[in-house]
C-alpha cells in the first residue's frame, strides 16, 4: 500500500499477523452471525437513532475490523463499503459476508490516506470502537473522513473512552500509569493476541487521543457536532484494571457543514 508511514506499517504487519486470533474471538462471542438481523447487538441505541433510515444510502465504515458493525449496517439495508488496514482481516469478513448473503464493498486502505475514495460519495461515515488508538494521525484521519462525506452527511464516532487508556494493571485498585495528556506514540514488541498479548516479536504503535482531540478533529475539519454520549461502565477482562464506573465509550454524532 502507498502512504503509509513506518509506524502505520508496522501496526498493519501486527493486524495481519493477528487476524486469524481476532477471527477466532469473534467466533467465540458469535455476534457477527447475528448482528446482521440484531443490530442492537453491536450499535448503542444512540447510533441506531440516526440510523433509523438508511435503506440504499452509501454508508463508510473506517478501520472496519471484525466488521461486526459493517454487517450490522448492511442488514439494516446500507450500501456498505469497508475499509481497513489488514488485508487478512478484510478476508476473513469477505467470507463471512458471503455465508450471511451480504454484498458489501471492502476496500484496503489506511485511514488518512484513502485517495481510492471519491470526494462526498457518502451518506454516512462510521468509524470507531478501537481505530483511532492505531493512528498517528487524528487530525488527518477525521480530514479524509470529511472529505468521502457528502455535504450534511453524517459522520459518526464511537471510540473506547480514553480515561480507560491511563490505568496500571491491577487487580485490585486503580493507579495511573500515565498521564492522560500523554499522546505518544507507545512502542510495543507482542505477540498476536491481541487482547491477552505476551511480549513477542510483533513491534506496533499506539496513540492516546483525548475526549478534546477527537472534538476538536472533528469540528476542525468541516463537521458540526450534534451530540456527545458516555455510556458504558463495566471493565472487562481483558482492561487489566477494576475499572467499574468509569466510562466505556466515547460517542460523537456529527454532520458535515
Amino acid at each position: 500500500m502507498k502512504n503509509l508511514n513506518d509506524m502505520h506499517r508496522a501496526n498493519q504487519v501486527k493486524w495481519n499477523a493477528s487476524a486469524q486470533n481476532w477471527a477466532e474471538n469473534a467466533d467465540s462471542r458469535g455476534l457477527w452471525r447475528r448482528c446482521s438481523n440484531e443490530p442492537e447487538l453491536v450499535l448503542d441505541k444512540v447510533i441506531l437513532e440516526h440510523l433509523h433510515d438508511i435503506v440504499g444510502k452509501e454508508v463508510c465504515v473506517l478501520g472496519s475490523g471484525d466488521n461486526e458493525v459493517v454487517f450490522a449496517i448492511a442488514g439494516m439495508g446500507a450500501k456498505v463499503t469497508s475499509v481497513d488496514i489488514s488485508k487478512k482481516q478484510l478476508d476473513v469478513a469477505s467470507e463471512r459476508a458471503k455465508d450471511l448473503g451480504l454484498d458489501i464493498h471492502f476496500v484496503q486502505g489506511d485511514v488518512t490516506h484513502l485517495d481510492v475514495l471519491n470526494d462526498e460519495s457518502f451518506d454516512i461515515v462510521f468509524t470507531g470502537g478501537h481505530v483511532a488508538v492505531w493512528v498517528s494521525d487524528l487530525m488527518q484521519y477525521y480530514s479524509e473522513a470529511s472529505r468521502i462525506l457528502k455535504p450534511e452527511g453524517l459522520f459518526i464516532i464511537d471510540e473506547y473512552h480514553p480515561f480507560r487508556r491511563v490505568w496500571k494493571e491491577s487487580e485490585t485498585e486503580l493507579q495511573v500509569e500515565m498521564s492522560y495528556f500523554k499522546r505518544g506514540p507507545f512502542t510495543y514488541a507482542q505477540s498476536d493476541n491481541v487482547l491477552y498479548p505476551e511480549k513477542g516479536e510483533l513491534v506496533s504503535y499506539e496513540f492516546h487521543w483525548t475526549v478534546a482531540d477527537f472534538m476538536n478533529a472533528v469540528i476542525k475539519n468541516g463537521c458540526r457536532i450534534l451530540e456527545v454520549h458516555e455510556f458504558g461502565e463495566k471493565a472487562e477482562s481483558w482492561e487489566g484494571a477494576p475499572m467499574n464506573g468509569l466510562p466505556h465509550c466515547l460517542v460523537i454524532i456529527s454532520r458535515k457543514q
